[in-house]
């Protein structure tokens, strides 16, 4: 089988990925946080003000397991309705991996979030990996992937990806702001989605998707995750601002 450049590539990448995060598995079962962990904490949390709370609790709660699986659901509706049965089974199977693999890492690692009083059942309660970050990173790189497939308009293409990456960004750093959790655990959770990400490419990069079937995947996700983002910020904000307020 012949390898395009891009396909080595992507696959290069992928192995530095998988040993970045193996390096931090290593590293998280036997020495924990260190140093850095704790500093970059203490300086992005020293950040906080009423001012940037907002965005970075806006971001976190759109970050939770509501909206994603929202959104993930509207995602798949797509899919099944045009018949794309390989991509459906592409979305669910990377959802699944990464949501065994926080749960599994969780439970075997145990590792204190920051401020340890936030969760108070099940896993949720250990640090390590971050699934908000996880989950938002893949989301948003799999709807970079149908961008990208379908979006014909470069101006168009760019500033959509653009914005799902500053949306990936803000939940990843306000998990630190908020102090749910450390930026190993972000680093953590960043390495799996795009492991996962670079897979699902490699092997879907010659299934044919028609642009106009991208481009209502990207449309109908992005529609669902604005509008419901918008009614779950109005009904929990009252009480994540209790809950994030240390």
């Amino acid at each position: 089988m012949n390898i395009s450049a891009s396909q080595a590539l992507r696959l290069g990448l992928l192995f530095i990925l998988l040993f970045a995060l193996a390096l931090l598995l290593i590293r998280m079962a036997t020495t924990g946080y260190d140093v850095f962990d704790h500093n970059l904490s203490e300086l992005i949390r020293s950040w906080r003000n009423p001012q940037a709370d907002f965005p970075m609790l806006s971001a976190t709660l759109l970050g939770n397991w509501p909206i994603v699986t929202c959104t993930v659901i509207a995602m798949c509706s797509v899919l099944i309705y045009r018949r794309y049965w390989s991509l459906l089974v592409g979305v669910l199977s990377t959802m699944a991996a990464s949501g065994a693999f926080v749960s599994g890492v969780k439970s075997v690692v145990q590792a204190a979030r920051p401020e340890s009083d936030l969760y108070t059942k099940g896993v949720s309660v250990f640090s390590f990996p971050s699934g908000h970050t996880t989950f938002s990173t893949l989301l948003g790189m799999l709807l970079i992937w149908f961008s990208w497939r379908g979006i014909q308009n470069t101006i168009l293409r760019s500033l959509s990806i653009i914005v799902i990456s500053v949306m990936m960004g803000l939940v990843a750093v306000s998990r630190i702001y908020l102090g749910a959790h450390w930026p190993t655990d972000i680093a953590a959770g960043f390495l799996f989605s795009a492991s996962v990400a670079l897979v699902f490419s490699l092997l879907l990069a010659h299934k044919p998707l028609e642009p106009a079937v991208a481009t209502q995947v990207i449309a109908f996700s992005g529609l669902t995750y604005i509008v419901l983002g918008i009614i779950y910020l109005i009904a929990i904000w009252p009480s994540a601002l209790i809950m994030y307020a240390h």
